[in-house]
């Protein structure tokens, strides 16, 4: 089977424990690494699998609320903006402009 190089850096400490744990279980450190973090991957995967239905009805549930919470506003009127606007402007003429 074709195999993909990765390269990554890691503290010199931390290479030792590594080589000391892949002598431990007497494999190479590249195909103690390859196992480690396989098999993180697929328990991400199973876990992300297994709860992927709670997932999209918890996501579904808070976009239910956000939209209960914070409905779409009703577009403004070219009169409503244009009185909003006035409000701002006077607003922001009692502050000093800038360059």
């Amino acid at each position: 089977m074709a195999k993909t190089r990765m390269t990554f850096t890691i503290d010199p400490a931390d290479a030792e424990r590594l080589r000391l744990a892949a002598q431990r279980a007497g494999v190479t450190v590249s195909a103690y690494i390859e196992r480690r973090v396989l098999d993180s991957v697929e328990q991400d995967e199973a876990i992300r699998k297994t709860f992927a239905d709670a997932d999209a009805a918890t996501n579904a549930a808070y976009a239910a609320a956000d939209a209960a919470i914070w409905p779409d506003p009703e577009p403004l009127s070219s009169e409503r903006k244009a009185e909003l606007d006035a409000v701002l402007d006077r607003f922001f003429d009692k502050f000093p402009r800038s360059a």
